[in-house]
């Protein structure tokens, strides 16, 4: 079952839970689990049902190193138990015999177990010697990841100039944090191909920023209602940029970059995402001021659009793409602190994520992100926000925060 769910079944099972005596009985999320013998041992494997009755989840016995795939649910009880083909006639002696001269019993019953499932995902279960078990699931290794690469890289920079902890400590995290999502997550080789050539294209890039200098205002951040507000902690300058897609032909810069753009996304995606009726291009440039400003220009966590893991709301952003322009000496690096991800910014280079999953669900704050100080230097960016649901006759602009347009509403 995917953990996610939509807005409506959220709403009712809300409404179920305060209004039911009988919600606790909805069933329970299911898992899929794996149990693996390593124990040296056959085992068997046997699910407690609610009334304590032992159903085996086997024909045999598992043996070493084999292992066995299940589909069950949070809370549900299993008993993992050492096989004996018989029982020897050592233990049927009255009383049971013994070695000597440690006294230890030749006939012992078979060693067991339980388990019970959780509520993580991904979950394996190690049968160890004598039976003894071992969970492992992707939270808790995730957490323990963390942990260690942290401790690790706070141990080599303990030592070191409180101006230079940060650059150091993101030297030492960021390979080790990239191994790991290496052997999670291998990226295609498409996707790394078309990666490479959109971020190569720092010149057309550079072009952005000359054209938004005549209309850069003080940059605003997202107020929760639907608008925006000035924040101490934005000093930043931005800019909208129109696309001129009529100039496409004639090589316009902008429009070439910005038609890269929307290939790779709609390839990696999937979404084909038009380009008519989105949002301009934002420019947004940052100023350094020093390490010792008190208030250096920052973005605080933030999602660029919903991000509250249920059903998609028509209109809405689902994609973004930062294009760094121009790259500070000190400072200003993006971070989604949810996964572990430090983007260290680099001229002619750019980050792509998205927010949307192919079933139509958002995703749940893992993409949620900020802009860390910029110290020394200017940084500054082109930001193409993406929207599904838009076109040249319904743009952005006329759909609410609820994905409901504006003339629907009048209407009502």
């Amino acid at each position: 079952m995917n953990s996610s769910t939509t807005l409506t079944a959220a709403a009712l099972a809300v409404v179920l839970l305060i209004v039911s005596p009988a919600a606790n009985c909805a069933q329970p999320a299911s898992r899929p689990i794996q149990i693996k013998n390593e124990s040296g041992k056959r085992a068997e494997i046997y699910w407690v049902d609610p009334n304590g009755q032992m159903i085996k989840q086997t024909s045999s016995f598992l043996v070493n190193g084999q292992t066995l795939e299940l589909n069950s649910y949070v809370n549900h009880t299993f008993l993992i138990k050492e096989f004996l083909a018989e029982e020897p006639d050592e233990c049927k002696a009255d009383p049971p015999k013994y070695k000597s001269p440690t006294r230890s019993p030749l006939c012992k019953p078979p060693s067991e177990a339980y388990i019970t499932v959780n509520d993580n995902d991904d979950q394996l279960i190690h049968i160890l010697k004598d039976m003894e078990v071992e969970t492992e699931d992707s939270q808790s290794k995730s957490r323990e990841i963390a942990t260690s690469i942290t401790s690790t890289c706070q141990e080599k920079v303990k030592e070191m100039d409180p101006t230079q902890i940060l650059d150091a400590f993101v030297k030492c995290a960021q390979p080790l944090v990239v191994n790991e999502l290496h052997e999670a997550h291998k990226e295609s080789k498409e996707q790394a191909m078309m990666r490479e050539q959109i971020g190569g294209q720092w010149e057309e890039y550079s072009s952005v920023e000359a054209a938004a200098v005549p209309s850069l205002h003080k940059a605003t951040v997202a107020d929760g209602a639907g608008g925006s507000e000035l924040v101490k902690s934005r000093k930043a300058l931005q800019a909208g940029v129109r696309v001129p897609w009529e100039r496409e032909e004639d090589g316009n810069p902008i429009a070439a970059v910005s038609r890269r753009l929307y290939d790779y996304v709609n390839d990696a995606t999937g979404f084909n995402i038009e380009e008519s009726g989105q949002e301009e291009i934002m420019s947004i440039q940052y100023e350094g001021r020093g390490i010792d400003d008190p208030e250096p220009d920052r973005y605080r966590p933030h999602c660029d659009g919903q991000c509250d893991g249920l059903l998609f709301r028509p209109s809405g952003r689902v994609a973004t793409m930062v294009m760094y322009c121009e790259a500070p000496s000190k400072g200003g690096a993006t971070n989604f602190r949810n996964v572990g991800v430090h983007i260290v910014p680099e001229a002619g280079t750019a980050a792509f994520f998205s927010y949307l999953g192919s079933d139509m669900v958002t995703d749940n704050r893992l993409t949620e992100h900020s802009c860390c100080p910029v110290l020394e230097g200017d940084k500054k960016i082109a930001v193409q926000w993406l929207r599904m649901g838009v076109d040249e006759k319904n743009p952005w602009n006329s759909f609410n925060t609820l994905g409901v347009k504006y003339s629907e509403t009048l209407d009502q």
